[in-house]
């Protein structure tokens, strides 16, 4: 009887395995090889999958390839997605990265079982919303009707404080009223920002807690504006720099880092385009030496209803992934030795 080489040991491991799996090569995300779980969830053949690209299989969900092809530039097991639907079962992607597969990688599709329970969550907080954004109008006019009788009334109040007063209150009525989780956010109203401006909004806030921390800007003045929904992306950095502070240990060597710079030629995924185009990109760096996030859990952050902290929701970090894939960006989360760093990049 004749040895089994390596490689039919390798296919046979592989057919026996109950997911899904797809072994994949890095360049330009072709596959390779799939199991017969793979065969019949997709109901082709091996012959007929092996050298077509990722996205033919994936063709309506852009944001997943680009995150796939970002992720497959590290080594580790990561959650990419736990919700796609395929043949009518939900799905968790998984994709899994090592240097000793050289230039391949695989992909691990397993069924969850509580997505309706999750979408069922999702709803709930969705009809909570609704009810929220219609009662919030009477404390946010008064709230504004209030501000502009302190600017009336006083001759020695703080103009600017008082602008963000008004401009927060009714940032909070346009978030309320176009809140949702289990649809897209609508993003159609853009316009020209200075980032910078945005980035010190949100900081500012951070300064006026009442623990201090050390913030230091490094920012690059050759950034030119870009088209975004100003509410949302500062929603997104309300969402991380809040994270930051409360995860500080508040003592003298405790900051935090905000450093931006222009991006050449980044590849960016566009909706509708099939393959990847060449665009210019800002990005935004977020650092901090808090306690950091664990390895064994940065693949779940942007999970839904995920959260490690006591009191936490679980939606923050999965709105601000949203936010930024909505405006057909990336972010990345990276804690190394108590510093945690937050990669943010959005295409001109």
């Amino acid at each position: 009887m004749s040895e089994i080489t390596s490689s039919q040991l390798f296919k046979i491991i592989f057919e026996l395995l109950p997911q899904p799996i797809f072994l994949l090569k890095k360049n330009k995300l072709k596959i390779e090889y799939c199991n017969i779980e793979t065969q019949n969830l997709l109901g082709k053949s091996n012959e007929m999958l092996e050298g077509k690209e990722l996205e033919d299989i994936f063709e309506k969900d852009p944001i997943l390839i680009a995150n796939i092809s970002e992720i497959i530039k590290k080594n580790g097991v990561f959650i990419i997605k736990d919700n796609l639907k395929l043949n009518n079962f939900f799905f968790e992607i998984q994709c899994i990265t090592s240097e000793e597969l050289n230039d391949k990688f695989f992909i691990v599709l397993k069924k969850v079982t509580n997505e309706k329970s999750t979408f069922e969550k999702m709803n709930y907080l969705n009809d909570i919303f609704s009810f929220l954004s219609h009662e919030i109008n009477n404390p946010i006019s008064s709230i504004k009707l209030a501000s502009d009788l302190i600017k009336k009334r006083y001759t020695n109040v703080d103009d600017e404080l008082l602008e963000i007063i008004k401009s927060e209150a009714l940032r909070i009525n346009r978030l309320f009223n176009n809140f949702t989780l289990t649809q897209p956010n609508n993003i159609s109203i853009k316009k020209k920002e200075n980032i910078h401006e945005l980035i010190r909004l949100s900081l500012f806030k951070i300064k006026q807690m009442p623990n201090k921390l050390n913030i230091s800007e490094e920012f690059d003045p050759s950034l030119p504006l870009i088209e975004i929904n100003r509410d949302l992306i500062i929603q997104a950095l309300d969402n991380i720099f809040i994270n930051a502070y409360e995860s500080s240990l508040f003592d003298k060597s405790s900051y935090l880092k905000i450093q931006t710079r222009f991006v050449v030629g980044e590849s960016v995924s566009i909706p509708t385009i099939k393959n990847s185009i060449k665009k210019n990109s800002l990005k935004i760096s977020i650092c901090d030496n808090g306690i950091g996030i664990p390895m064994n859990l940065i693949d779940k952050i942007f999970l839904p209803f995920y959260s490690t902290k006591k009191r936490g929701s679980g939606i923050g970090l999965f709105l601000v992934k949203r936010i930024i894939n909505d405006h057909k960006g990336t972010i990345v989360f990276e804690s190394q030795e108590g510093v945690t760093t937050a990669q943010i990049i959005l295409p001109f």
